[in-house]
């Protein structure tokens, strides 16, 4: 099974449409839509969909998320977990931005947050976009990682690709809108691969 890892599309869905025919579902770390560029009322994802809320989703508030709700081939991933564990035999866990739980499933495969941890792939730019700054995590995601650590964690939010392995955990911070490389997980006899591909 191969599963595309994507996050902040901010309704540019052009890449998504290219790929979509090439995986069984998608995940995203939020950030789907841009407030004044909605699709289509009949618009409908081209593969399926699970996503947490972003701030863009949090910020645009109850309409937004109906928006999403409305649209073909959307779920949210929280509310979808057992289809999820059913579909693709892993278990997933979303964190939507802003929130800082206690703690996450400790059986978690697969976290996804909309930021990244603490001192785990996440470097960004300053809001001028004339330096890098090391770290730009959430310290209370780095904290639950150190106490319940998946196998992967998945983010997004500062638009640049980043990877590293921390123990047993990988994070991963993926790209806007799917630019390269597009990441894709493989899943086959319950062994866990992530495959960086270019379109």
């Amino acid at each position: 099974m191969k599963i595309l890892l994507s996050s902040d599309f901010h309704s540019d869905f052009s890449r998504l449409i290219q790929i979509a025919k090439k995986v069984e579902l998608c995940i995203c770390c939020g950030d789907i839509l841009d407030y004044h560029k909605l699709p289509s009322k009949t618009f409908k994802f081209p593969t399926p969909i699970f996503s947490i809320r972003g701030n863009k989703e949090l910020w645009g508030g109850g309409k937004l998320q109906k928006n999403l709700e409305s649209y073909g081939n959307f779920f949210w991933l929280n509310e979808n977990l057992k289809r999820l564990k059913m579909t693709t035999g892993l278990d997933f866990y979303g964190i939507d931005y802003l929130k800082e739980p206690d703690s996450i499933p400790s059986n978690t495969d697969i976290l996804i947050s909309h930021q990244p941890a603490f001192g785990l792939a996440d470097q960004c730019s300053d809001p001028f976009h004339t330096k890098m700054i090391p770290h730009c995590g959430n310290k209370t995601l780095r904290r639950l990682i150190d106490l319940y650590p998946p196998k992967y964690l998945i983010s997004g939010h500062l638009h640049y690709y980043q990877k590293e392995k921390y123990n047993n955990t990988t994070a991963v911070t993926l790209p806007p809108a799917l630019i390269d490389p597009i990441v894709v997980m493989n899943v086959s006899e319950g062994k866990i691969s992530l495959l960086e591909i270019k379109i």
